[in-house]
């Protein structure tokens, strides 16, 4: 028997939180008791005790939109093209660093085919460690879709019953979820409505969820209309539809960090061409960036409204850009805090809401007898401060610990 105690344990389901609380895990990784130091006083005096002074307890957070083999966007992606064990190797250590970030359950929607059920694998034999490990395999565009140069992470699919057998093959693959993309960056939707209801109707029909990458209008109704689970980005959507989703019970993953990044990598180019006298900018960089500068627009001006709706909102990232964390779900939960969410509601969307989404509700995502012990251990108090969820100082995956900051 193991006891966790720390100076408060954040319960992850958007209103508890226990002051001078303790976690008792045992040996199968189940957490069997929460509750004051005093109140279980007897029973930790019979077990093994580490103490986290100055610290906050709380679930492993769960990123829902990550792209755990993408090497498309590094400076020798060369080296990765046609050598799958490459690409292996640097998801290993995304992995990784997902568990050092404090983050104990992914769901990536869209990789190279196979990689991540070669990865889960491999966990399972314990060849490495990783987070809980959910996927859709492939992700499924129309011929010359968004992203289509991504090879084999995407698989191009037209007409209904094309599309149908496109999810039956992801489900063959392994796949957990399933995936459409059917905007980009223009307001002319990509897969029709006909194709979109095929698609969620397929992958109910095989028991499995569905998400849908669509960020503008009518791509947003359309997706809304389908009944995808989770729509990711929905960076332009209003007041009426989140109001729609709520009653329809589908969900938001805004990725509003990725769009932020890249909105801010823009600026930089274009203030680094300006100040080195290049010449105009490129109608591509101009286009590109507008289009994500106006996005981080749209969210900073609606998400309160959005939120308010009580939409239900889980945690998603969708890092493609080099030199940034895959997983940064801390940054997320940041956003949505500095854009009027409150700190608890924010660490909800990062645990319980996003282990509902993956229908895990009763096993992960909060602290309570009978779950896993996927747990975060940070510095200071998050509720207070924030920032503190980076200070990640030890994280553990069913009681064992996978990263330590000593």
């Amino acid at each position: 028997m193991k006891w966790l105690i720390a100076d408060r344990v954040i319960i992850g389901d958007g209103e508890h939180v226990i002051k001078q609380g303790a976690v008792g895990i045992d040996e199968r990784g189940k957490i069997v008791a929460v509750g004051t130091e005093s109140e279980l006083t007897d029973s930790i005096s019979g077990g093994e005790v580490k103490r986290y002074s100055g610290c906050s307890i709380l679930p492993g957070l769960i990123d829902l939109h990550v792209h755990i083999g993408y090497w498309w966007s590094k400076p020798d992606s060369a080296e990765y093209r046609n050598n799958d064990g490459l690409v292996a190797l640097l998801a290993t250590a995304n992995l990784k660093e997902a568990l050092s970030l404090g983050v104990t359950t992914i769901r990536d929607v869209a990789a190279p085919d196979g990689l991540c059920s070669t990865l889960k694998l491999a966990a399972k034999k314990g060849f490495i460690v990783s987070p809980r490990l959910f996927h859709v395999n492939q992700g499924i565009i129309m011929t010359g879709g968004h992203g289509w140069q991504l090879e084999s992470a995407l698989r191009e699919a037209n007409g209904p019953w094309d599309v149908r057998t496109a999810v039956r093959e992801q489900v063959r693959a392994g796949a957990d979820w399933i995936k459409l993309m059917t905007s980009h960056r223009t307001p002319t939707p990509e897969f029709t409505q006909e194709e979109l209801d095929a698609a969620v109707d397929e992958s109910h029909r095989l028991g499995r969820k569905c998400c849908v990458h669509a960020s503008l209008q009518p791509a947003i109704q359309m997706a809304i209309d389908a009944g995808f689970d989770t729509i990711e980005h929905a960076t332009f959507m209003t007041v009426e539809q989140a109001e729609q989703m709520k009653e329809k019970g589908l969900v938001w993953v805004p990725t509003m960090v990725t769009f932020f990044q890249i909105a801010d990598y823009y600026k930089h180019i274009w203030n680094e061409q300006q100040q080195a006298n290049q010449g105009s900018l490129s109608e591509e960089i101009i286009e590109q960036g507008a289009f994500f500068i106006e996005s981080e627009k749209a969210y900073r001006e609606n998400f309160v409204q959005l939120m308010n709706t009580g939409v239900k909102i889980a945690t998603g990232t969708d890092i493609v850009l080099e030199g940034y964390p895959i997983t940064p779900v801390a940054e997320e939960i940041k956003l949505m805090v500095e854009l009027g969410m409150e700190p608890i509601r924010a660490i909800q969307a990062a645990t319980q809401n996003a282990a509902e989404v993956l229908d895990q509700g009763s096993k992960i995502g909060t602290l309570a007898p009978g779950y896993f012990a996927d747990l975060l251990v940070v510095k200071g108090d998050p509720l207070q401060e924030i920032e503190g969820l980076k200070q990640v100082e030890e994280v553990f995956l069913e009681g064992v610990s996978v990263y330590s900051k000593c």
